[in-house]
């Protein structure tokens, strides 16, 4: 079952949805071979499928999706394969054919029984979300339970991990998928990428939703233009002809369930602070404002007035951000009148109030005006975007105005990234930015057809051996 295999997004899946593994290319099926013959133990499960599911790259609107607003993620050829087997007894395993993986095994099989341990950071935590995705899925529907049967699932992807490809959200996704088909769940493709989103939140992250949305909706050859509001869908973009879009790794490994307080985190809940901040200066009621995107619904009369209230909220954002840069949260408690700071998260943040817990207690001052400024410019540069034929130029420059914004208002970049959009710059590269989380991981660039081999080329120059000082670069 590949996951970016059908445009049927609200098809039940079904196990006839199988395929063999000779429909894949030769690089595929060789991954795939070697996980249908992996044997972790002395006494195998006969395997009985696998399911994949692709990485993403970003093309525009970072940070956004959490605040309500749409993203044009594409899928890549990288994936995240689970094989799925069923052992004659015992609970729950989890392992992986790359040995420095080590085995997660678990006594039960009631997803109600299983908690993800934040103190413990884990590999296969990733694959606990999904197990817990699926049956999450499942309640939903309102139905019995299913027959449950020992389970194990073994894990084998090439997407890097902490690289911005969206290899943890690839895993939830590859999870869910493997445990619905284990268990005869019957989902579609938009109600997986519902519980992978929601699941993937079990490991501390207060994540959007592009991640696993690309992953599971993605197609072949397209990019998607993703809106969550007001429910979750995706239509294809065709992308810019003549142009390729070239992956580069800037080799700073970053996680972001890993220091999540300090990094995305912090940027979720410094926006939910300007979404209130904001709501308060236009006398919107806060009650349910949880998003920037609640605040641009409650003065926009329809979507016709978004991009002039988009603009105008930016320039207010702008404004204040020259006097007030940054704000304590007892500057916060006094704009929104609060008695004190400890009455933020119990008044605005219960819902997610254990991760925020963590943020208040890691920072004394936050960024919101900066960071609503580029929600909302990044999130224009998306729609038009999305509304318009691309050209490779024009989105080139979109692309660097959107990794200036990153670096400059959103603070998600790093040295490295920074360094890495530059060689790519002047490497012939139409546009360039940072795709994913940022703070480590790749970037992205649009780059001519015939220009691909000469730029990766210029790139290894540039960067990898005069930036970072490598002396064999693959």
């Amino acid at each position: 079952m590949s996951s970016s295999s059908s445009n049927h997004n609200n098809a039940v899946l079904s196990t006839q949805s199988f395929i063999e593994f000779t429909s894949f290319d030769s690089a595929i099926q060789s991954r795939l071979a070697t996980l249908r013959d992996f044997e972790p133990t002395e006494s195998p499960a006969r395997p009985s499928f696998v399911v994949r599911a692709p990485g993403r790259v970003n093309l525009l609107g970072e940070h956004v999706d959490y605040s309500g607003f749409g993203v044009m993620p594409m899928a890549v050829a990288s994936d995240v394969s689970v094989r799925v087997s069923f052992p004659t007894s015992g609970g729950l395993t989890f392992d992986n054919v790359e040995a420095r993986f080590e085995e997660k095994v678990y006594g039960t099989l009631e997803a109600e029984q299983l908690a993800v341990d934040l103190d413990n950071h884990h590999w296969s935590h990733y694959v606990l979300c999904g197990y817990k995705a699926a049956f999450d899925a499942f309640a939903k529907k309102g139905l019995t339970p299913p027959s449950l049967k020992p389970l194990r699932l073994t894990v084998y992807g090439n997407v890097p991990a902490g690289s911005g490809l969206s290899s943890s959200s690839a895993l939830v996704v590859a999870s869910t998928l493997a445990v619905a088909a284990a268990y005869d769940i019957p989902v579609t493709r938009t109600e997986v990428a519902v519980a992978a989103i929601e699941g993937e939140r079990h490991v501390g992250t207060m994540s959007g939703g592009m991640d696993q949305s690309a992953s599971i909706l993605g197609q072949a050859g397209k990019g998607l233009y993703i809106q969550f509001v007001p429910s979750l869908t995706a239509s294809p973009v065709t992308l810019p002809p003549g142009v390729t879009f070239v992956i580069c790794n800037c080799l700073k490994k970053k996680e972001k369930a890993v220091d999540a307080s300090q990094y995305y985190n912090k940027r979720v809940v410094e926006c939910r602070l300007a979404a209130l901040l904001l709501a308060k200066a236009n006398s919107v009621p806060l009650a349910g404002v949880k998003t920037l995107r609640d605040v641009l619904d409650a003065l926009a009369s329809g979507p016709e007035e978004y991009q002039e209230r988009m603009t105008s909220l930016a320039s207010y954002c702008a404004s204040q951000s020259a006097s007030s840069p940054t704000l304590t949260l007892p500057a916060v408690a006094e704009i929104l009148g609060k008695p004190a700071a400890s009455d933020i998260l119990p008044s605005y943040f219960s819902d997610r109030a254990e991760q925020v817990k963590d943020v208040f207690e890691d920072s004394d001052t936050f960024v919101v005006w900066d960071r609503a400024r580029h929600v909302f410019e990044e999130s224009l540069r998306v729609m038009s975007a999305s509304a318009a034929d691309l050209v490779g130029e024009g989105f080139g420059k979109v692309m660097c105005d959107s990794h200036a914004s990153c670096r400059d208002l959103f603070g998600c970049s790093c040295p490295e990234l920074d360094a890495l959009v530059s060689a790519s710059m002047e490497s012939g590269a139409l546009g360039s930015r940072l795709t994913g989380a940022g703070w480590g991981g790749c970037n992205v660039s649009a780059v001519r057809d015939g220009d691909v081999e000469g730029f990766i080329a210029k790139v290894k120059e540039k960067y990898y051996k005069a930036f970072l000082g490598m002396d064999d670069v693959p």
